[in-house]
């Protein structure tokens, strides 16, 4: 099975940064990164802060989302590739659902399994409606992406693509992991294998030569 991010995965931006950035304050993204990257500062917080400087409706944030975030070349033509093998596909996402569904619809991909949070335009702020992750993971110390690939593998090996923050624990119970960006820096700091990619004619070629030699 495979399991892909989304935001700077899937997408080329990330979407949360690009609504923050177009309809409240990036400054609190660009202030608080240090602090994430140092662990002085969970995910989820930086996320509650950062979103709750936008003011947009719910119409005008999906609208911005579809026309500047970008989709990462060679995406549909691997999903096609992953169905005629027979390969499971999950979003994993950190994100939100209600962005998500709506930038895969429209690229054309309603119908993808989708695991993330969730959010609200209707409330003064915007709110974060946080999912269900189980209890907090023992290597990471917060409810993570890797209760939702756990809750979905059974014995199949996983294929998983990523580049941020939010994958550095999930990644890590894959079988083969493809990162790019951040991800990558902190998987080669731990001595951990990945492939890098940059876009999804990489991974497409890579795997297919992995699967016929397999």
């Amino acid at each position: 099975m495979i399991a892909c991010d989304f935001d700077g995965t899937i997408t080329r931006d990330d979407t949360l940064h690009l609504v923050v950035e177009r309809f409240g304050d990036g400054r609190t993204w660009r202030a608080l990164h240090p602090e994430l990257l140092a662990g002085r500062i969970s995910v989820e917080a930086a996320m509650e802060r950062e979103f709750a400087t936008v003011r947009a409706d719910r119409a005008t944030a999906l609208a911005a989302v579809r026309e500047h975030a970008g989709l990462r070349d060679g995406f549909c033509e691997f999903l096609a590739w992953t169905r005629q093998r027979g390969y499971p596909f999950f979003v994993m996402s950190n994100g939100f659902r209600t962005i998500i569904r709506d930038f895969l619809t429209h690229i054309g991909e309603p119908e993808l399994d989708v695991y993330s949070h969730d959010c609200r335009f209707d409330t003064d702020p915007p709110t974060i409606v946080w999912a269900e992750r189980g209890t907090v993971c023992p290597l990471c110390n917060r409810p993570c992406k890797r209760h939702d690939l756990t809750s979905v593998r059974g014995d199949a090996r996983v294929v998983y693509i990523g580049d941020g923050l939010s994958d550095r624990c999930v990644a890590q119970a894959a079988d083969i992991v493809y990162a790019r960006a951040d991800l990558a820096e902190y998987l080669a700091g731990l001595a951990v294998p990945f492939r890098p990619f940059d876009d999804f004619h990489d991974i497409q070629t890579d795997l297919t030569r992995t699967a016929d030699a397999a």
